[in-house]
Formats: structure tokens, sequence, C-alpha cells
């Protein structure tokens, strides 16, 4: 008659045995990840720097924390910011707009402590970036990386200086992208869970191969800490903007002059496209004004290609050809119908607020 008792341990035995590859697996998927943050880290770290205004008062900086509680009051002012040296021959440091805004004396913390006085600055407050202009003696750059083929879930890492602890990395994950905030006039912001603190501002957000995918801009917050909602300029704009800055000193950019907003949902239900726009408000003598737009009309494509709402509409406008027709597909009264829009340069202002008026 068969013992219960050596039944019960063969099979107890059978758990065990089955159970240790898992762990030992387990182990080293955590032992290579931990391997790939440590190289990923080693491989930026020398190219990011500290930027420290240092005649602004630190009572305001625009841009930084985006108080979910407060949505219309001023952001706290974080004790600098950070920054990533894109080509250290020439000795161009990449930061955020809002980090060095209305300063004029600036300087750079090198890692390892050197210390570099800011000879020239560009900035492009549409797009909360600024190239900083310093010493290129001993500089090490960092490598650019595609935000196109970022995907949601995929490991980044984010460095800087939050709270003016030089050198933090903290990882996570994409949790979005196309994201708009309300901080800049261009936004399409990479959503992350990776920690991005006051003082973050400026660093690189990377993958894990060590390469700058963003320009870490801001968090969302109900407290004024990290509470798992940051954003980061995609290197796919801030690697257009930064050599438009150092070579030109400012942003080529097309304007057609529309407003937008996103379609209601029965009208999505209806065209059956998520994307799709509704023009608000055409600029008189603007570009769309000529071609015949009207405030109502149904955006569905731009040039064959179909709208995903605005957001990336308005990426697709500012890099397109100046000079050269786009046809926009509309639908007016429930009608298709095309027209064609020859955008022209944006003008410096646009978009941006008017100066205070001097007496």
């Amino acid at each position: 008659m068969p013992r219960p008792f050596a039944k019960t341990r063969f099979s107890f035995a059978l758990i065990i045995l089955i159970g240790l590859p898992t762990m030992a697996t387990a182990q080293t998927e955590a032992e290579s990840l931990s391997t790939s943050f440590r190289k990923a880290a080693k491989r930026v770290l020398p190219a990011v720097v500290t930027v420290r205004p240092l005649d602004v008062p630190r009572m305001v900086e625009p841009g930084v924390v985006i108080q979910l509680d407060e949505p219309t009051s001023m952001p706290r002012r974080e004790a600098g910011g950070s920054g990533v040296i894109i080509d250290a021959a020439k000795g161009y440091v990449l930061t955020n707009h809002h980090v060095i805004d209305g300063a004029t004396r600036v300087v750079v913390i090198l890692s390892g402590g050197r210390e570099r006085i800011v000879k020239g600055i560009r900035r492009d407050p549409k797009s909360d970036l600024a190239v900083l202009l310093i010493d290129p003696a001993g500089l090490t750059q960092a490598s650019w990386g595609d935000s196109e083929a970022l995907d949601t879930g995929d490991w980044v890492l984010a460095i800087g200086q939050p709270f003016g602890l030089s050198d933090t990395v903290t990882a996570g994950i994409v949790s979005g992208k196309g994201r708009g905030v309300g901080l800049a006039l261009y936004e399409d912001l990479i959503q992350t869970d990776a920690a991005i603190n006051p003082g973050n501002s400026g660093g690189p957000l990377v993958n894990m191969k060590g390469e700058v995918v963003g320009i870490n801009t801001a968090l969302k917050t109900a407290g004024g800490g990290f509470e798992g909602v940051g954003f980061a300029v995609p290197a796919s704009r801030a690697r257009r903007v930064a050599s438009d800055l150092a070579e030109f000193g400012t942003v080529k950019r097309a304007f057609i002059g529309v407003n937008v907003r996103r379609a209601d949902p029965a009208v999505v239900e209806r065209v059956g496209q998520g994307g799709a726009v509704v023009i608000s408000a055409v600029a008189p003598d603007s570009p769309a004004s000529e071609g015949g737009v009207r405030p109502g009309d149904l955006l569905l494509k731009m040039d064959g290609k179909p709208v995903i709402g605005p957001g990336p509409l308005q990426s697709m406008i500012e890099v397109a050809a100046v000079g050269k027709p786009l046809v926009m597909a509309i639908e007016r009264d429930g009608k298709p119908r095309d027209l064609k829009i020859t955008p022209r340069a944006q003008p410096d202002r646009f978009g941006l607020p008017e100066p205070p008026r001097r007496e």
C-alpha cells in the first residue's frame, strides 16, 4: 500500500526543483538590467553639467513644476538646473530656456567640479530650449538617440542635479508620448515615471545605450515633489532646435496661421478618425486665410498624412518647406474638399507674449 507521506514529500521536492531555475533566471535578469543601467549612466555622465544663473532672483521660474492643485500659480524656482554637452569641439551645452530665463550671467559646472562662465546664450522660448556657449577645452559630449523609436514601456534614465544633488541617475519607463502640458508653444513631450524633480530641468533623458532621447523639462505634481509623472522634450525636436540655434542663432519654422482644437467625440465617431481637429481660428492675411481655410473646417489630412492631434499637426507644419504648397484635406458642411496652403516663414514673435511696453 503506497505511503501518502512519501508522495507528499516527493511532490514538495519537485516543486522546489521546478522553482529554482525560475528564481535563478529572475536574478540573472535583474543583474543584467542593473548592468545596462550602469553602462548607460557611465556613458553619458561626463557630458552632464549643472547650469547656474548668477543674476536671476530665485523667486520664479516658469515651467518647472506644474501644480495640479494650483494650475494658474507660478511654479517654484529650483536651485539652478542641468544641461548636457552636445558639441565638445564648439563648447555647446543644451538646457531648458526656463533655467536661464532672464539671466545675463550664467556659470556651467562640469563633471568633476570644473566651472566655465557662459560666453553666449541662444534662446528658443517656443520650445523651452537654449544653447549655452562655453570654452570647449576638455569637454566630453553626449550622443543623440532616436526618440521616434521610443515606445511606451521602454526603459529610460533621467540624469541631472535634482535639489542640487549633482550626477543623480533615476530609472523608469516611457509612460506616454506626444504629451502637451501648456509650458511652451511647441510641445510633443515624452512622459516618463523616471524621477524628475526641481533641478533636473535641462538634463538628459537617455535610453539603454546611454544616448540622449530627451531633455528633462517638467514634472506634474500635487505636492511639489515627484509623483510619477515627468516630461521631456524629445530628441527629435531638441536636436533640430539646437542645430538651428547653433547655426543661425534662431529657429527657422514655417507657419500657416490657424488655431485648432480636437474634434468633438460625435464627429470623431462619425469620421472614424480619433486625431481629427477642427479649425477654431484663422489669422487674417495668413497662408491659411489666403488658401480659403475657414473656422469650423474639419481637418482630416495634411499633405496626405492623417492628422493625429493638435500637437503632431503643429510639429508637421513647423518643419514644412517654406514656399512649397501643402494640401489640406478638410470637411466643410459635410462635404470633403482639398485646399492648397503655402507656408511662410514664421514671424519671430509668433506665439510669444507681447514684451512689456517702456514708458
